[in-house]
């Protein structure tokens, strides 16, 4: 049995990955710090952390880890900027870049924001990203020394799978960010024309968002009052969620790319696996997938969803094809089984590191 590390995580805020990640490294008897400017996303972290660390600029995330002692330095983006910081400043520990948003695919850079993405992705000791597809993209851009694939499973022994009785009718769920038309670098989270569809063809739409905004979500606001058929819900913890969205027939897995003309745009939101389709498939909800080739090849390799292979044929399935049977293996989509990945990479570090050392 490999000695339990001591691991900082750093994230500005950590999210539902971050959290999950922790939890299951946890469970694996590691101790887990976190060096975070908030904890506004996932508060529930805190149950997983040994240490906490707040800092306000860069300057004090540095100070921080020069002061500190650890076998593993964590970094999550976005931002990326933290995980720099930590590659300047760890001295001897080894620095992880678990790379949850390719920004320089997804939108363009300025001069000195790509030195720090070349910096995480290079001078990193290993980088985890969420998909294998994804692992290919990055080594097209750079040269990682290694590069491993989580995706964003679910964390199946934290969560007990409660199942409401479906909804009569036909009730499609999104969980996740939402916004109106034409915000760079985020246009593909314009879901509006989507659920305009879908509501006028007579399907109920329910909107789980992660956050409510009315400046950046007016259409939406309009949609509600103009139809009963759409519906907002308040936040709510991600235990109780699964839970409510069990009640619904299909989950929307999708991006609009009606404004995305860039190939390396298209490229981003094609090798992505969202974790929303996770959640679904744990809730008991058959997963639509739209514009995400990964996600698309995901659910019919394992016969557990649709790939619409266009924004018609989401339609035409919800409204023609019967939803999928219940996934009774949630094994499958385990982020405490699949977090082992993520662990031997650590382990696997540490030992090259001691092997440079006698050499």
């Amino acid at each position: 049995m490999k000695r339990p590390l001591r691991i900082l995580f750093i994230h500005k805020d950590p999210c539902s990955r971050a959290y999950k990640e922790a939890v299951s490294l946890k469970r694996m008897g590691h101790t887990i710090d976190l060096a975070c400017e908030a904890l506004d996303d996932h508060p529930d972290i805190r149950n997983s952390l040994d240490k906490i660390y707040t800092y306000s600029t860069l300057d004090e995330l540095a100070a921080i880890i020069r002061a500190g002692h650890w076998d593993i330095i964590h970094g999550h983006n976005e931002p990326n900027e933290p995980t720099e910081v930590a590659i300047r400043n760890a001295n001897s520990c080894p620095v992880v870049f678990d790379c949850h948003d390719f920004r320089g695919l997804r939108q363009k850079l300025d001069d000195r924001e790509k030195v720090t993405e070349r910096c995480c992705f290079e001078e990193s000791d290993g980088v985890i990203v969420v998909s294998d597809r994804m692992v290919q993209v990055v080594n097209q851009y750079y040269a990682p020394k290694t590069t491993i694939a989580l995706p964003c499973f679910c964390l199946t022994s934290e969560m007990q799978r409660v199942f409401k009785d479906k909804l009569p009718g036909n009730h499609m769920v999104y969980q996740g960010m939402l916004l109106d038309a034409g915000i760079y670098p985020l246009e593909y989270r314009n879901y509006h024309p989507f659920f305009k569809d879908f509501t006028e063809n007579g399907i109920d739409v329910h909107v789980y968002c992660s956050h409510f905004n009315p400046r950046v979500q007016g259409t939406y606001i309009d949609l509600q009052n103009a139809t009963d058929r759409f519906h907002f819900h308040h936040y709510m913890p991600y235990a109780d969620l699964l839970e409510d969205m069990s009640q619904y027939q299909w989950g929307l897995t999708a991006f609009n790319v009606a404004e995305i003309t860039e190939e390396k745009r298209l490229t981003f939101l094609n090798s992505i696996l969202p974790n929303k389709l996770f959640d679904y498939l744990f809730s008991g909800v058959t997963p639509i997938v739209c514009n995400n080739e990964t996600a698309g090849a995901w659910v019919e390799e394992h016969d557990l969803g649709y790939y619409a292979r266009t924004e018609a044929e989401m339609l035409d399935i919800m409204l023609n094809e019967p939803p999928k049977p219940l996934m009774e293996d949630v094994s499958r989509i385990s982020m405490e089984k699949h977090t082992k990945i993520v662990q031997d990479l650590y382990y696997t570090i540490l030992a090259d590191r001691q092997g440079q050392s006698r050499s």
